[in-house]
């Protein structure tokens, strides 16, 4: 992982729970649980499908090539 890639990272990791976190805790103080509790959980679900779409889905999760299932007419010859 190079500097930048570390400092995408805090920043989003930052956007993601902190600042969601410290938007609840401010505005349970101001006496709107409901409202602070709806701020977190959108802040953090939205974190949640940004680093699924920007890490997780570009990932090559595939077998490797010439590692598959059988045929058809070989799984069924047996």
């Amino acid at each position: 992982m190079n500097r930048n890639e570390t400092i995408a990272l805090a920043a989003t990791v930052a956007a993601v729970v902190i600042v969601p976190g410290l938007a609840n805790a401010a505005l349970s103080e101001l006496g709107y649980p409901w409202i602070g509790s709806a701020v977190w959980a959108l802040g953090y679900g939205a974190g949640v499908l940004f680093i699924w779409n920007e890490w997780i889905r570009p990932l090559d999760i595939s077998a490797p090539e010439g590692v598959g299932r059988a045929d058809e007419d070989e799984a069924t010859d047996e």
